[in-house]
């Protein structure tokens, strides 16, 4: 007799996937990926945008090599505003996370019982 970890599957063919498949099928499930993806996909690309925009600036243009203020270019004032903004960027996110981590919360109390847990 094969156990439950060779087989993959419950006893008593209780198949446990398949309850959280018919979950990530629900309306509530994919308005919390739907407003995951509106929250995320926006601020990688900002990221990214914002951090390569340095080094192509600073190799390929002379923006950035003017005094800003007290003989420091605006090379430095941008490097230094990439750490704040990374900062107040990692604030952001993990409130944001807290939200979505409340709405799963809700979501898996909500179908805890036919999820048999």
């Amino acid at each position: 007799m094969e156990s439950q970890a060779k087989t993959g599957h419950s006893p008593s063919g209780y198949d446990r996937g398949n309850k959280y498949r018919q979950l990530i099928e629900t309306e509530e499930f994919k308005e919390l990926i739907q407003r995951k993806k509106a929250f995320i996909v926006p601020v990688t690309l900002f990221f990214l945008a914002f951090y390569f925009v340095l080094p192509i600036l600073a190799a390929y243009s002379e923006v950035l090599k003017g005094e800003a203020f007290f003989h420091i270019t605006w090379a430095w004032v941008y490097a230094l505003l990439q750490f704040a903004v990374v900062w107040i960027g990692g604030i952001v996110y993990i409130k944001k996370a807290a939200k979505y981590d409340k709405m799963a919360k809700k979501i898996l109390n909500k179908y805890e019982k036919e999820l048999g847990e």
